[in-house]
């Protein structure tokens, strides 16, 4: 394995939420060996000490092929990232349309993203290069809140319920909560624990949903409170 190439000057890196949308919007994926490389020097050496050169390099590729996909350094971090998040949200609707009831169906996808940070790069960025990356997730986080608010909403308008914005902007935060400060009391180690913890949560606001929704009761499934 190359060792680290010195550390260059170069342009301060950056993280934005447009080009990351962008990049979740693409479904092909003929670049999947430049992605690749390029999601192993992130986890290794974080955002700055590798270069375009060092992921053609471990692709196999040209440098000019590199560039012909990702025009900078910023695209290519965006488009990692937006492959790791369609993954989780791929993983998590795959989960939920394993269940029937809403109550399962909310908690199951709750713990497959919950496990979905534990070993992901952005995990790895937090640790590596918090200046640059926890901006993203805090001041700046106005508008991925958004765009989870809004899949919150359309999800929930899928399953018949009327979800108000600003619920699922608190279950939004809730979950940005989990992914800035790892130490908590909740069994976020133990999946059958933190199972019927989820269930107690997650039961009454259902039931008020279904109730303001006109939708039979779900009382009954999962653990008691």
């Amino acid at each position: 394995m190359p060792s680290a190439p010195p550390e260059m000057p170069r342009r301060r890196p950056s993280i934005g939420l447009a080009p990351l949308v962008a990049g979740m919007a693409v479904d092909a994926e003929p670049a999947a060996e430049v992605l690749d490389a390029a999601e192993e020097l992130l986890r290794r050496f974080g955002l700055r000490r590798w270069s375009m050169d060092d992921v053609a390099d471990r692709a196999g590729v040209g440098r000019t092929s590199v560039y012909r996909l990702f025009d900078s350094r910023d695209a290519l971090v965006h488009a990692v990232l937006a492959r790791e998040l369609k993954r989780t949200l791929a993983a998590v609707e795959a989960v939920a349309a394993l269940h029937d009831d809403l109550e399962t169906k909310t908690v199951e996808a709750g713990l497959v993203a919950l496990a979905a940070l534990r070993g992901s790069v952005v995990e790895s960025l937090l640790r590596s290069d918090p200046a640059t990356f926890l901006p993203f997730l805090t001041i700046g986080a106005g508008s991925l809140l958004a765009l989870a608010r809004e899949r919150l909403v359309a999800g929930a308008g899928a399953a018949g319920l009327r979800l108000e914005p600003a619920v699922a902007e608190v279950a939004a935060r809730l979950g940005l909560s989990f992914i800035l400060t790892r130490e908590t009391a909740f069994p976020v180690d133990d999946e059958n624990e933190a199972r019927a913890v989820l269930h107690r949560l997650v039961r009454p606001v259902l039931a008020g949903l279904t109730r303001a929704s006109g939708l039979p009761s779900q009382e009954g499934a999962g653990p008691v409170w």
